[in-house]
């Protein structure tokens, strides 16, 4: 695995280096659009999100600021698009299919029902409290991360995950 961090390659990036490219986008892509299709309920907007956010990282790469977490510019810029097709109101829920490598069928079907029923209650909080449990438990970012991508303090982010954990108990309790 390559230990470049974030921000060298993003200076190889300003420079002109389409291979500094391709490796953050390597990256990034995969988290990204895992965190955008469980905000957008639709794979093929998360993937069209994933274009846009690396579209204006290269046309923005001299507007960026040095120093600025890549990651949090990636998962903000990432985070406004997702946001944007969620208030064009043209998304069609859809039933996301996981392979499970490795397990027994009786498994993999209680594996695949358990994620089904977390989905659909993750579903059904508002889009605030679901972007922070994604966030925080899907994409495993700190506190500091969520709330620059949020665009608001640690304690918000701490309070809607500890409501949006909450309800999610609440309604999860008869079926786990």
């Amino acid at each position: 695995m390559n230990s470049t961090t974030d921000s060298a390659l993003f200076e190889q990036i300003r420079s002109g280096n389409s291979q500094a490219f391709t490796q953050l986008y390597e990256r990034y892509r995969v988290r990204l659009r895992r965190y955008c299709a469980r905000l957008l309920n639709d794979e093929q907007s998360a993937e069209d999100v994933v274009q846009n956010v690396f579209i204006k990282l290269h046309s923005e790469r001299e507007t960026i600021r040095s120093g600025q977490s890549i990651q949090s510019w990636i998962f903000t810029v990432a985070r406004n698009e997702a946001f944007g097709e969620l208030r064009k109101g043209k998304l069609d829920p859809i039933d996301e299919e996981i392979v499970w490598e490795g397990t027994l069928p009786d498994e993999e079907l209680q594996n695949r029902e358990r994620k089904e029923i977390i989905d659909a209650a993750l579903q059904h909080l508002h889009a605030p409290f679901r972007e922070v449990i994604v966030l925080r438990e899907y994409e495993r970012l700190s506190y500091e991360e969520i709330a620059s991508i949020m665009d608001t303090t640690i304690s918000s982010v701490k309070s809607r995950l500890f409501k949006a954990r909450k309800a999610l108990i609440e309604k999860l309790k008869p079926y786990l």
